[in-house]
């Protein structure tokens, strides 16, 4: 399974676009900018779903237990709020800054894994090739921001609570044996009540329902979308992490920066350069480079473990 890691990034990577660009339409199109109501409907959308699932015998899912629910606790905090940043990263069209921020967090994440001292150890090439696509596409979203300060407020914060939730789900599964799905499935129920308070709390709650073209087909429609196509790309977040590890998530958000980079290049959204393209070319190679390395070395680490196995 744990081979499947690049083909589940690719999967991710797809779905990332959809997800954006449905999401993206939906929000300026409608001008419905509540993140946090959003993410509680798509929280609940995915509890709907995989209990549908499980009542179909479609998937395994252990009951929720609050024992499980005080484990994972913090890094359901950590998701919930790094959910409604990101979506009001949408709303505000991917700002420059947010999305720059954003470049540092395989670094932030190989950080916190070194904090934590996690039974799977990154490796020194490892580590070193992260260093280098960190510093490559960095250097490749340099650019003069325009943005308000608030902005850089809510991208340290996304990067900080985006590599804590990810780590420690890591850790807290390698200490707990527990499925994706049931790990995904914890996380999404205790985020709800936190996000609950958080849009009764909000001072533009009231405008919610008003905002929204409730009649309308097509404004449903979207808005359904959007939830599935977030529920989903949730999941995959979590598959990638747990089957392989924080930093091979984060390493491929950095593919999926890069190559909106470059695809800004060819729409002439950015200038083309030399550096910059050279840089996005070492980045996107070395994210390549460290999944090839990644999966070799978890194939080897698990033909280890079974042959440990006492008969």
């Amino acid at each position: 399974m744990e081979a499947a890691v690049p083909a589940f990034g690719l999967l991710y990577l797809l779905c990332s676009a959809f997800s954006e660009f449905f999401s993206g339409v939906f929000i300026n199109q409608y001008r419905f900018n509540f993140p946090a109501f959003i993410a509680l409907c798509q929280a609940l959308v995915t509890i709907v779903l995989l209990q549908l699932l499980r009542q179909a015998r479609l998937l395994k899912i252990k009951p929720y237990l609050l024992e499980s629910g005080e484990i994972f606790l913090l890094p359901s905090i950590c998701f919930s709020f790094h959910s409604v940043l990101t979506l009001g990263a949408v709303i505000r069209s991917n700002s420059n800054v947010f999305t720059f921020i954003r470049r540092f967090t395989p670094l932030a994440t190989l950080a916190f894994m070194k904090t934590l001292n996690l039974k799977k150890r990154t490796s020194f090439s490892n580590a070193f090739l992260v260093l280098v696509v960190t510093s490559c596409t960095v250097f490749a979203g340099l650019q003069s921001f325009t943005d308000e300060a608030v902005v850089y407020v809510y991208g340290v914060l996304n990067l900080l609570f985006k590599s804590t939730y990810l780590t420690l789900i890591q850790k807290l599964c390698e200490d707990h044996k527990m499925s994706v799905v049931d790990v995904y499935y914890t996380c999404t129920i205790n985020s709800c009540p936190l996000l609950f308070v958080y849009c009764l709390l909000h001072p533009e709650t009231p405008r919610i329902f008003p905002s929204g073209s409730w009649s309308s087909l097509i404004f449903l429609g979207f808005f359904v979308l959007a939830l599935l196509l977030g529920s989903l790309l949730n999941f995959l977040v979590f598959l990638c992490t747990l089957l392989s590890s924080a930093l091979t998530m984060n390493m491929i958000e950095v593919a999926k920066t890069d190559m909106l980079a470059l695809r800004n290049i060819t729409t002439h959204e950015w200038t083309s350069s030399l550096p910059l393209l050279t840089s996005l070319l070492i980045s996107t190679s070395g994210v390549g480079i460290y999944m090839y390395k990644d999966t070799r070395e978890t194939k080897a680490e698990t033909r280890k473990d079974s042959t440990e196995i006492p008969i």
